[in-house]
C-alpha cells in the first residue's frame, strides 16, 4: 500500500491508494449466465406478443381456445373445444363452430388425443389459411399453440391437412 503524506499549514493529509480488487473467474461466469438467462426470457416473452399474421408486436390479452383432435364413435374425426375446463357441446362427427371478435388476439391450443392404432399412427394439425395459422403435425398426446390477430371479419374454415374431412369454421364478428 502506498501512502502519500502532504503537509499544509500544520495539518497532515493522507491519501491512500488501494490495490485493485480482483473478481474471481467463477463470479464473472455466474454473472454472464444470469444475464444470458434474463435476455433469453426477455426474448421469449417478447415473441409471445407477436401474432403469426402481424408484422408488429401486439400487447393485448389473448382469447384462448383449446381444441382436442379425437376420434368419434362413428369413425369420423372432429375437434372438441373446452373453455374454462368445461367441455362445450359439439355434435359427434363435426367440428365446433368458433366465434371470436375482430381485433382480438386469438391463441389456439391443439392437442392430439387420438391414440395410435397398430400400423396407423395418429397425426393431426390445424390450419386457418386466411390468418396464416398452421400448427405442426402432432403425434398422440403432443400439443402445439399458435397465436394470431383476428383482423378480418367473416367466416373462415379451419381444417386438418392430413384428414380432409376434419374441418370446422371460425367466425370473426365486428365488435
Amino acid at each position: 500500500m502506498l501512502i502519500i503524506v502532504y503537509m499544509h499549514e500544520n495539518s497532515f493529509f493522507h491519501v491512500n491508494k488501494k490495490k485493485s480488487v480482483k473478481i474471481p473467474r467463477s463470479g464473472i461466469v455466474s454473472a454472464s449466465v444470469i444475464v444470458g438467462v434474463v435476455v433469453l426470457i426477455g426474448i421469449i416473452s417478447l415473441n409471445s406478443f407477436h401474432p403469426v399474421n402481424s408484422e408488429s408486436f401486439v400487447f393485448a390479452p389473448t382469447t384462448n381456445l383449446f381444441l382436442n383432435a379425437v376420434k368419434s364413435s362413428q369413425g369420423n374425426y372432429h375437434y372438441q373445444t373446452t373453455k374454462g375446463g368445461k367441455s362445450l357441446s359439439s355434435t359427434e362427427g363435426t367440428s365446433p363452430s368458433l366465434t371470436v371478435t375482430k381485433g382480438n388476439i386469438i391463441q389456439i391450443h391443439l392437442i392430439n388425443e387420438e391414440k395410435n392404432q397398430p400400423d396407423n399412427p395418429s397425426k393431426h394439425n390445424l390450419n386457418i389459411d386466411e390468418f396464416n395459422v398452421h400448427t405442426k403435425n402432432l403425434n398422440y398426446f403432443q400439443s402445439d399453440s399458435v397465436m394470431f390477430l383476428a383482423d378480418k371479419s367473416g367466416t373462415f374454415d379451419y381444417y386438418c391437412s392430413i384428414h380432409p374431412g376434419m374441418l370446422g369454421t371460425i367466425t370473426v364478428t365486428e365488435n
